[in-house]
């Protein structure tokens, strides 16, 4: 008889390794390294069962499910989804992506033997479907071309906040000295913006662009890091996007179950918005990020965060400056608990930020406010300046802000965040995102 074939997806050698040992010498089992590899292997070997993790590079889990179980996928294949993230709108988005069954790290072995042998016990015979399909994720042929830095010179770098605040923007009297912009950051390297995110304080740079400008041409490279409404809710307002002659590349990854276009096309779908992506003015194209890219000045990249959904934080270097930037993120200790899988995974994070001349990460809540709020992908203010500490971060720009943060209340935690770093015998600046503010690195 003909044994079961067993696809088993993760980037982590030790996660594989375990998933792998947990099947008998009944099955027939291969490895892959992230969705990619694994899409690549599934076309001609033809799985029974994909068992795979959601925060992968070049192909997160999501876009592996939806190519799996496609039109050009592998019929019968059926898919377990394993990830650290245990927020519900994961488990609901990965079986609308066609996962049969999610399952949060760290999980118990004769839990995902049990699942999988129902599985295999349901599955078709897997073939091949006629047409194979091809992932969306391809850059359009628009994309602005990547500048270059002038005679190898140095360039000089800001970073300047035109929204800080998460959730929601607010206004009023008790907001004038933060601001109530949602998020949206300007990373200047020479003449070239880099953007990452497009809240509402979008807005208010592409003005500030467009004056700058005085008409000429404008070229820039928008970074997404996802697409929740606070984090999207700009971007038909920016007005150097209507303006022909202008240059603009949005990069993100793969949208959990479409393409990054498609996100932004039916946020402006007419039922909202009078004007259709379509029908902007300027050269727009979207690239889905499989790896680090470089735009000339800089070289991005990217890593998967603990927040529902889809959610990646960015690293800029240039020039021997680097800056991170993480939100929307819950550390996975505070999330699922200190094990093993968690750990690992705070540790890589940790990695990716490690020596930040600028870290910009989200602080929402107390600690006291926290209790009530576990669970919905924000981090407090002790985690993220013991964090910034830990790595050695040169500054720490506390970032997105909870709409209930009035100024009083914001400069109490500032105040409260620096006591944190005085206590842990650092020299690190830490102070609080505020509309409008400009960092020079």
């Amino acid at each position: 008889m003909m044994k079961k074939r067993i696809l088993v997806v993760d980037d982590d050698p030790s996660l594989r390794a375990l998933a792998r040992a947990v099947f008998p010498e009944e099955y027939e089992v291969q490895e892959a390294v992230d969705g990619l590899d694994a899409w690549t292997i599934a076309q001609s070997w033809l799985p029974h069962l994909v068992i795979t993790d959601l925060m992968m590079p070049r192909m997160h889990g999501y876009e592996l499910c939806v190519l799996l179980k496609g039109a050009g996928g592998v019929k019968g294949v059926k898919v377990i989804v394993t990830s650290a993230k245990p927020f519900a709108t994961d488990k609901i988005q990965s079986l609308a992506a066609g996962a049969d069954a999610y399952v949060v790290k760290p999980f118990a072995v004769d839990d995902l033997l049990g699942k999988a042998r129902k599985l295999l016990s349901q599955e078709e015979q897997a073939v091949p479907a006629a047409e194979p399909a091809a992932s969306e994720a391809v850059p359009c042929e628009a994309a602005a071309p990547v500048p270059q830095v002038p005679d190898g010179r140095v360039l000089p770098v800001y970073v300047r906040f035109w929204g800080t605040r998460g959730s929601c923007p607010v206004s009023g009297e008790k907001y004038l000295k933060y601001g109530g912009n949602t998020a949206c950051t300007e990373v200047r390297i020479g003449e070239i913006p880099l953007i990452i995110d497009c809240g509402t304080g979008l807005r208010e740079f592409g003005m500030a662009l467009q004056r700058e400008s005085g008409g000429k041409p404008v070229e820039g490279h928008i970074f997404v890091g996802h697409t929740h409404w606070d984090h999207i809710q700009g971007f038909p307002f920016f007005v150097p996007l209507y303006a022909p002659g202008n240059r603009f590349t949005v990069y993100s990854v793969h949208g959990a179950h479409g393409s990054l276009r498609d996100i932004f096309g039916d946020s402006m779908a007419l039922d909202y918005f009078p004007v259709p992506l379509s029908s902007l003015g300027s050269k727009l194209s979207f690239v889905e990020l499989k790896g680090q890219v470089d735009v000339g000045v800089a070289k991005v990249k990217f890593q998967h965060l603990n927040h529902p959904g889809v959610c990646i934080g960015f690293g800029i270097e240039t020039g021997g400056r680097k800056i991170t930037y993480l939100s929307d993120h819950e550390t996975f200790g505070r999330a699922s608990g200190e094990n093993e899988g968690s750990r690992k995974q705070d540790a890589e994070i940790a990695m990716f930020a490690r020596d930040s001349d600028l870290l910009i990460m989200e602080a929402q809540y107390t600690e006291a406010e926290y209790v009530a709020r576990r669970g919905w992908g924000h981090s407090t203010y002790d985690d993220v300046v013991r964090f910034a500490v830990d790595t050695g971060a040169k500054r720490l720009a506390v970032f997105h802000h909870d709409p209930e943060h009035t100024d009083d209340i914001l400069d109490k935690n500032l105040e409260y965040c620096r006591e944190i770093v005085r206590r842990a015998g650092s020299g690190m600046e830490c102070f609080a995102a505020r509309d409008g503010l400009r960092v020079d690195l």
